[in-house]
């Protein structure tokens, strides 16, 4: 009895350290290979502004941008660092909201779906290089597409820029929907977006595989403390 309890005590520690083993290599992975990323949204599920201008799609297809990316793959900060320039919007390549009567803004909503759950932590927006640019705004983020439960992440300003520069956001969240409030923009007539893109941190499947990898362990445990009960 007093082997089988050391013998047990043993495959007990051992499990233990097995799995925490695989635990810390699965955490070291996921730190070692996660690359901050740009993304494109895959679509643009809600726009309260309506549309005299272009068309939303063109504000995440990279239309009017000089230097493109690959969504989910280039490098989020050297992308930026380059200085990507966007095209002075046109129907071609941005998308520009409605005017109310005697020529004020039509504010209100743009909602785009990422495609999957991220870890965001900016947004870049290329927006007007005059005076339909968006001023401030709010965004809030959500895991489903209603925004019944959504999380206000903050209220920003955009400046005016010429030449159409990224201007970007700290906007540290977990979502796959974001929700883009216009407050205001600088005096003009309608708003106006070029390009909306998001810097993300993709949770590696090599990270997911060794927690699954230690959870097998555990579960082997079990059962062989079972078989030997």
């Amino acid at each position: 009895n007093t082997a089988d309890n050391r013998g047990q005590v043993n495959m007990k520690i051992t499990c233990t350290r097995v799995s925490t083993i695989l635990f810390y290599l699965s955490m070291f992975v996921s730190s070692a290979a996660t690359a901050s990323v740009i993304l494109s949204p895959t679509a643009v599920i809600g726009n309260t502004m309506g549309t005299a201008g272009g068309m939303t799609d063109n504000i995440i297809n990279q239309s009017g941008l000089a230097s493109g990316f690959t969504s989910g793959v280039t490098d989020f900060t050297a992308y930026i660092t380059a200085t990507p320039i966007h095209a002075t919007n046109d129907a071609s390549n941005a998308w520009a909201g409605d005017s109310e009567d005697f020529g004020s803004p039509v504010l209100g909503d743009m909602d785009f779906d990422l495609g999957a759950i991220y870890e965001l932590s900016s947004l870049a927006l290329w927006s007007q290089s005059n005076v339909n640019g968006i001023d401030s705004f709010t965004i809030l983020t959500s895991l489903d597409n209603t925004f019944a439960s959504a999380t206000i992440v903050g209220t920003f300003s955009a400046a005016v820029l010429s030449p159409i520069e990224a201007q970007t956001f700290a906007m540290p969240s977990t979502a796959q929907f974001v929700r883009l409030m216009v407050n205001s923009n600088h005096g003009g007539s309608n708003v106006n977006i070029g390009e909306v893109a998001f810097e993300v941190s993709n949770v590696p499947i090599p990270a997911a595989v060794w927690l699954f990898g230690s959870g097998l362990v555990g579960l082997a445990c079990v059962t062989r403390r079972k078989k030997a009960a």
